[in-house]
């Protein structure tokens, strides 16, 4: 049976994969800042897909605690709406995921939004 057949690739073959993994590494780091900007466009033509009637709006994407924790690492303390915007989610998921995270120590509200604990920061 060839190694093909049973999904296993060839020299020449992960050669091509890691190339073309590398060019969508590149065009993901081009990418990144416009996140905001692409997020609000599908949120946008998605709500006028729903009073278009064109069928129904894609959900949410799932997210967790940890990704929360790692836009908090990357971006600094943020407002809730501001990292439910980013992630393209409602502010009740963020704002659940922070409430829950402070009750374990992992995340602290201030005056001007939440950020990592000094634990969390640690990573303890």
């Amino acid at each position: 049976m060839a190694d093909r057949s049973r999904g296993v690739l060839g020299r020449a073959s992960r050669g091509l994969v890691a190339e073309i993994d590398e060019q969508l590494s590149e065009l993901n780091a081009k990418l990144a800042p416009h996140e905001p900007v692409l997020a609000e466009r599908e949120r946008l033509r998605a709500a006028r897909a729903l009073l278009m009637g064109e069928g129904p709006v894609p959900a949410a994407p799932q997210i967790s605690q940890d990704d929360v924790a790692a836009y908090l690492q990357e971006h600094g303390r943020s407002r809730a709406g501001v990292v439910a915007k980013f992630f393209g989610v409602p502010l009740a998921t963020i704002s659940t995921h922070f409430y829950r995270g402070k009750l374990v120590g992992r995340f602290v509200k201030y005056d001007d939004g939440w950020d990592l604990s000094e634990q969390a920061k640690a990573g303890k």
